[in-house]
């Protein structure tokens, strides 16, 4: 990379969240028992970037997803310790489905109530992980990459006509010596290729990834952020569920990281800046309970009827899935508070002339592809499970084909739209 004019400050850290054994789990209703062993670390890692006149900072997790509560409670107690805007700190979880429960609110039939003392513990990890950063700040360059990597996510209600968003994009952050201090990755994709039977505490195939990448650039730290997620899981492609197919998939992810590793293009000014936009969602209207009643029992029967016939795992997978879908919506129904709307927020780091867009939530690959298309910046990285987590944002199509995203989901798909619309405002 080429020397900047804009002299640019950054340092990098990653501090280990693993909860204790025997913590309850998140991500799958089906499973019942709490965790049993750890089979790697997770972790909450930090990057942040500073001028002379601007700064943002990056914080990513191994954990399902986390609320607008939790993250305005890091921006409040890092922004003064690293001298960062609120605006301008991002917070993104990965979304591995073998991590801890308690960071989301109560959803029926699929989360627990929160864990103040599991979030409090994460909270002064990083915090502590930002005393280090603020002490270890050092000259810096950054560059981008983009590449495009097939063979571990598709569309998992069309793997073959239905969209996925392929694209993988890196920041590469290097010390003056051109050697790489960070870099932080974005790809969309379910990390789901553990399955409920799984106990252990991973960070699935994103946590492979950081490890095959580790060994390689030992000093470097691997930040990972996940994109359109929404529709797009590793069902289809996956070999198995165990954790050869976890190192599987995590080095074809690593392997397209480091080509562009190797390929980036030089930011040369690397300009920071930050804003947030509030977005007030409205909620779907939700179907009687005897109408969802009857269209639980209705996709019930498919599915008894997929087994007998001996239908392919990924078609049966898809049924279970619209079952337990059908089985959320009518919890919804019968815990119905009455609410018409729920508050939230879109936000856009900007590395001029990279932007950064977060989702509160799960995008589809048709929405995030669409923002990428009309977005001003060019490129533009859509971060999910950032900030906030509101569910599903289905598609119109999704809620045609009743799928389980769309039955589980507590909005139509005009919540998508306003999310596009509040990100093309930012933008």
């Amino acid at each position: 990379m080429t020397n900047q004019k804009r002299e640019l400050f950054a340092a990098a850290i990653a501090a280990e969240i693993t909860p204790p054994i025997g913590a309850r789990m998140e991500g799958y209703s089906a499973r019942k028992n709490p965790s049993n062993d750890v089979h790697d670390p997770l972790y909450a890692s930090l990057l942040v970037l500073k001028s002379h006149d601007s700064a943002i900072a990056f914080i990513t997790l191994d954990l399902i997803a986390v609320t607008l509560s939790f993250t305005n409670r890091l921006r409040a107690a890092l922004s003064p310790l690293l001298g960062v805007a609120e605006d301008c700190i991002l917070v993104a979880a990965s979304h591995t489905h073998s991590g801890p429960a308690g960071f989301l609110g109560k959803i029926p039939l699929l989360s627990p109530d929160e864990d103040l003392q599991l979030q409090e513990s994460v909270l002064q990890r990083v915090i502590g992980a930002g005393i280090w950063a603020k002490n270890h700040l050092q000259p810096a360059q950054v560059g981008m990459g983009q590449g495009w990597v097939h063979g571990i996510g598709s569309n998992r209600n069309d793997p073959i006509n239905g969209l996925s968003d392929d694209e993988v994009n890196i920041l590469r952050v290097d010390r003056i010596d051109g050697q790489p201090l960070a870099v932080l990755m974005n790809y969309g994709c379910h990390p789901t290729v553990l399955g409920p039977d799984n106990l252990a505490l991973s960070a699935d195939y994103p946590g492979a990834a950081r490890a095959e990448l580790k060994k390689i650039y030992p000093g470097t730290i691997f930040l990972f952020t996940n994109g359109a997620t929404g529709d797009v899981s590793t069902r289809f492609d996956r070999r198995g569920q165990g954790f050869d197919e976890v190192e599987r998939i995590g080095g074809i992810l690593a392997g397209e990281v480091l080509k562009q590793m190797q390929l980036v293009n030089p930011i040369p000014e690397a300009a920071l800046s930050g804003r947030i936009s509030p977005v007030k969602l409205a909620l779907r209207p939700l179907p009687s309970l005897e109408d969802a009643q009857s269209q639980l029992n209705q996709l019930q029967t498919e599915l008894d009827n997929m087994r007998q016939a001996k239908r392919p795992h990924g078609e049966i997978r898809k049924a279970v899935t619209k079952v337990e879908g059908a089985q959320v919506q009518l919890a919804r129904i019968q815990e119905n508070s009455g609410a018409a709307f729920v508050d939230t927020q879109v936000q856009v780091l900007r590395i001029e002339p990279l932007a950064f867009l977060t989702i509160p939530g799960e995008p589809f690959a048709s929405t995030v592809l669409a923002i990428k298309a009309e977005s001003p910046a060019n490129p533009t990285v859509v971060v999910s499970y950032a900030n906030d987590y509101r569910g599903y944002l289905p598609d119109a199509a999704s809620i045609t084909a009743e799928t389980y995203e769309a039955l589980t989901s507590p909005f139509d798909e005009t919540a998508a739209s306003q999310l596009t619309q509040a990100a093309m405002a930012l933008l």
